[in-house]
């Protein structure tokens, strides 16, 4: 521990002093000029689960369990939000860009009313374990349409692949009076396209503003439903090649699904402020 102070120290120190004698080279945030960027961050975010399978696809949102209240599981966490830019070609107008972020949540309850999952019934004062898990990776290309020192506009196609774990476990009572252990499971992969469009602005040498959209709307195989993933953020260029970033992130996805092994819709919500450190070269 005290050898990982004496390091993280050394580095401080060093960092400070080589932004002291290193001459300015940028009028405005760097991030506008250089060609790669990438980002660490700790998203902390609160969710939202309705979620439903089998026997319960009305369209109405009441009509999904709701994991949070009725099942407890987590509500907020903290987890890895990693982004990254590389811009390339002629001016460097184009760009690709890469995010990745995952969360596993988890609870249980005792049920204050009857729960309907994969056409079982857990009744009423049953005790039940569940969870949720998703990850997002989203690759996405764009090209800037307005691009000087101060300003990066573009628009662009994109990728959100997603893998969606879901499940509920507990006793159910049968009809002779007994109980049995159940878990039913829904597991699905699937990658999304969207379209998306960013902007940043540059107020001043060190300071960056910034924010991105991306979104769909369609009917695509076995699903159908919307994405939003959103952004909007400040950045603070501490040193040349190092920033500190502070955004809010919003993350929506409302599915149906018709697939023979899971036949329902949810409704996720991730939302949250994202501190991060970002390195642009």
């Amino acid at each position: 521990m005290k050898n990982g102070m004496h390091i993280l120290l050394s580095t401080f120190f060093v960092l400070m002093f080589s932004n002291a004698v290193l001459a300015q080279d940028f009028e405005y945030h760097p991030r506008l000029s250089d060609n790669l960027t990438i980002t660490l961050g700790a998203f902390k975010s609160d969710h939202s689960f309705k979620i439903s399978a089998e026997g319960n696809i009305d369209d109405e949102i009441e009509s999904k369990i709701d994991f949070g209240n009725t099942v407890g599981v987590d509500e907020s966490s903290t987890f890895f939000n990693g982004q990254m830019r590389w811009k390339f070609g002629k001016n460097r107008k184009w760009s690709v860009w890469g995010q990745y972020f995952s969360n596993n949540a988890t609870g249980d309850a005792v049920l204050t009313g009857d729960v309907e999952w994969q056409d079982v019934i857990f009744r009423e004062g049953t005790f039940v374990g569940a969870g949720v898990k998703l990850a997002v990776t989203r690759v996405f290309f764009g090209r800037s349409f307005v691009k000087n020192q101060q300003h990066d506009f573009g628009l662009g196609i994109g990728i959100h692949y997603l893998d969606m774990s879901i499940f509920i476990e507990g006793d159910i009572k049968i009809d002779d009076g007994s109980t049995d252990f159940f878990r039913g499971d829904a597991d699905k992969s699937q990658p999304l396209p969207n379209i998306g469009a960013w902007y940043n602005f540059s107020p001043a040498r060190k300071w960056l503003i910034h924010g991105r959209v991306d979104w769909i709307s369609a009917d695509i195989g076995d699903y159908d439903g919307t994405l939003w993933n959103a952004a909007v953020g400040v950045n603070f260029q501490a040193f040349r090649h190092v920033g500190f970033d502070l955004s809010y992130q919003y993350f929506n996805l409302n599915l149906k699904v018709t697939k023979t092994d899971w036949n329902g819709g949810l409704d996720m919500t991730y939302s949250g402020p994202v501190l991060s450190v970002t390195g642009n070269w």
